[in-house]
């Protein structure tokens, strides 16, 4: 008897323990999903360092929004700033909903059919419907199905100007009102800061842009995040790689995005966060585009944490490209190894000869990752 007291017992005591790790199963899986419901088209989850953001929101934008030339001065040649090279989670709002496809779908009678065809199309921005403002694609989508396949009135953006036209919903063969209009409202990824100038930073050298169609997001507001990179995806020819990070949006926001031009976005960052991560760091001029010259020149990163610089051969400098200023040869096989040459994520890392910040990274050879692409910094400063 008392043996089987004894296993009693100790299946009790499993059931106890099993329940235990079950509920902290069940804690750690609403944590990730609660992340991944604010999150990112990358897989991105829980960051646990220091949390700086404490008075800042990006609902801040609306007041802070400046111009490029006005947020950095005449005078950007005249100080010293710091090149960064720091990997950010990058999250922007568009300014409405965009379009990102038009397509038909099978009515409720199995006829094919597409109520926005001949009026939206890809690139455009929702902004109101009935005269209510939106921001959310889920808020279109409540609407459109509250509507009952009742006529809306749809404003929209295209290329600045501003349009509104009628719309019939219809019914598809599930029962579900819709307008045959395929849309985002928000775009994330990771990025490089290229530098800093006080608590302003410049970043990435091109425009955040959507994954699906190319177009330059047209954006309300955006933020910065700290990310752990917990990955190196390696590049090899005709694969690029790339950088895979953790971000937690709910406690990691150190930065707002006040602009995104097709050189790069720009904003300013927590002045807490600036004090504590840069303090100490290397400061130097910016050169203009007439002082770059080939032969060696340095990529700065801290995708590791801390600052490496890394050596590259510039073999051609064009001065007359909008973007594509200085073509380099990665030769640095530090570099190399930890990531084959140039990866999705370094876009922004600044480059750096004869002790002045020349450019940014921003496009890799496919066929050959050692090989890449950098914007001058002269023409990221311009609007």
């Amino acid at each position: 008897m008392k043996k089987y007291k004894k296993l009693i017992l100790w299946v009790s005591v499993a059931d106890l323990l099993l329940l235990m790790v079950l509920f902290v199963l069940c804690a750690v899986a609403d944590s990730i999903r609660a992340g991944e419901n604010e999150g990112s088209e990358i897989n991105m989850y829980g960051y646990s360092g220091e949390t700086y953001n404490a008075s800042m929101t990006m609902e801040d934008h609306a007041a802070s929004m400046k111009l490029k030339d006005k947020a950095f001065g005449d005078d950007i040649y005249e100080r010293q700033v710091i090149p960064s090279g720091e990997a950010m989670g990058i999250y922007m709002k568009t300014d409405g909903v965009m379009v990102v496809d038009v397509c038909s779908f099978r009515n409720s009678d199995g006829k094919a059919c597409c109520p926005v065809e001949g009026i939206l199309q890809t690139g455009d921005y929702i902004v109101s419907v009935d005269g209510r403002n939106i921001s959310k694609r889920s808020e279109l989508l409540s609407m459109v199905a509250a509507g009952n396949g009742q006529s809306m009135d749809l404003e929209y953006v295209r290329d600045d100007k501003t349009f509104r036209k009628s719309v019939i919903p219809e019914k598809n063969e599930s029962g579900n009102y819709l307008l045959g209009a395929w849309v985002k409202d928000d775009v994330s990824g990771i990025g490089t800061i290229t530098f800093v100038d006080g608590t302003r930073f410049m970043a990435l050298g091109h425009s955040v842009s959507d994954v699906d169609t190319g177009l330059m997001m047209r954006c309300s507001t955006g933020g910065m995040y700290t990310t752990n990179i917990t990955n190196i995806s390696k590049s090899y020819s005709d694969q690029p790689g790339r950088l895979q990070g953790s971000i937690a949006y709910r406690k990691a926001l150190v930065g707002i995005i006040d602009g995104n031009s097709a050189s790069g976005i720009y904003g300013h960052l927590d002045e807490a966060y600036c004090s504590t991560r840069y303090s100490d760091a290397e400061r130097m001029y910016i050169a203009k585009g007439d002082d770059v010259r080939s032969g060696r020149a340095y990529i700065y990163s801290r995708m590791n944490g801390e600052l490496s610089k890394y050596e590259i051969d510039i073999e051609i400098v064009d001065c007359d490209a909008d973007d594509k200023n200085i073509e380099f040869h990665v030769i640095d096989n530090d570099l190399i190894e930890l990531t084959g040459g140039v990866v999705q994520g370094m876009s922004g890392s600044p480059i750096v000869q004869d002790g002045k910040i020349i450019g940014a990274v921003t496009h890799v050879f496919v066929n050959d990752p050692t090989r890449g692409y950098g914007i001058f910094i002269e023409n990221m400063l311009e609007e």
